[in-house]
């Protein structure tokens, strides 16, 4: 038997960018972390949903920023949560949000919220199915993201980053499984024998450790490009600049659909403003 049901929590940073980096993330067929996928279904909302999210952040930062009495400024407006069963266990959809509805009235309950912010939590509620699939040595088994905005009304739900969110939201899903699929995590025993009972969590840990690395040589990338633009404009190569603009422009593309850490994001900053500084608008 296992404990509980595989929930993992993350915090989405850099702001707007962030949320919407990772709406484009969830549905990107093609990309390198998805080549065990077999389909990706929107279960709750659309890309509209994590619009709303972003904007909900910016609104409050604004707030903060013209009532400010010290502190760091918000950086990020929602969590992300991925609730994932063991290869062999396929829920229907209409199971999935059956389960997903289940899950965030506990977390509704968990922040104690009145009825109209009840309302608001809802329209920022966006959930991915991700069908992988069954017979790889490797790889998570079907599990959906789950993304929630932190900002409701004039406060962030801070209940949803602590461990005891963590805590509930695991509990629920195991009692949800339970009473929509008819499974029972006290009863599964890992087909892998003498295996980590946490090998799920691994996995997704070296998914997200890989969608890093993709992240790190993407921003190598952008540094070499830069730097021979830079070249190319101190000795004045309008040809080599042009194309090595063209390439950054690319490059600031490809990083806008992923999931970059804060300190890259600054440095994406930077240099397009010393690009923009320098030459002429991206």
């Amino acid at each position: 038997m296992i404990k509980n049901w595989v929930v993992t929590t993350e915090s989405i940073k850099n702001q707007s960018d962030g949320v919407m980096a990772r709406e484009r993330y969830l549905l990107a067929q093609k990309h390198p972390n998805h080549r065990n996928t077999e389909s990706i279904i929107s279960l709750i909302g659309d890309a509209k949903t994590s619009q709303r999210i972003a904007l909900a952040g910016e609104q409050f930062r604004v707030r903060q920023h013209l009532n400010r009495k010290g502190g760091r400024p918000l950086s990020s407006y929602a969590m992300e949560y991925c609730l994932t069963l063991p290869k062999g266990y396929r829920p229907t959809e209409r199971q999935w949000k059956l389960i997903l509805s289940d899950c965030c009235s506990t977390l509704a309950q968990l922040c104690e919220l009145q009825p109209q912010e009840i309302k608001q939590l809802k329209s920022q509620i966006r959930a991915v199915l991700h069908r992988q699939k069954q017979d790889t040595k490797h790889g998570a088994g079907d599990h959906v993201h789950l993304l929630i905005g932190k900002i409701v009304g004039k406060r962030v739900l801070k209940a949803l980053q602590q461990k005891k969110g963590t805590k509930m939201l695991k509990t629920a899903f195991n009692a949800a499984v339970l009473k929509h699929v008819g499974i029972d995590h006290k009863k599964y025993t890992p087909y892998e024998m003498g295996r980590s009972k946490r090998l799920e969590t691994w996995r997704y840990q070296q998914q997200k450790a890989e969608e890093s690395l993709h992240v790190e040589k993407i921003v190598l990338r952008m540094q070499n490009q830069a730097a021979r633009w830079f070249e190319a404009n101190d000795n004045n190569n309008q040809r080599q600049a042009n194309r090595q603009l063209n390439r950054l422009i690319k490059t600031f593309d490809e990083l806008s659909e992923l999931a970059v850490t804060e300190n890259y994001a600054v440095e994406i900053d930077k240099l397009k403003y010393r690009i923009l500084s320098t030459k002429k608008p991206l």
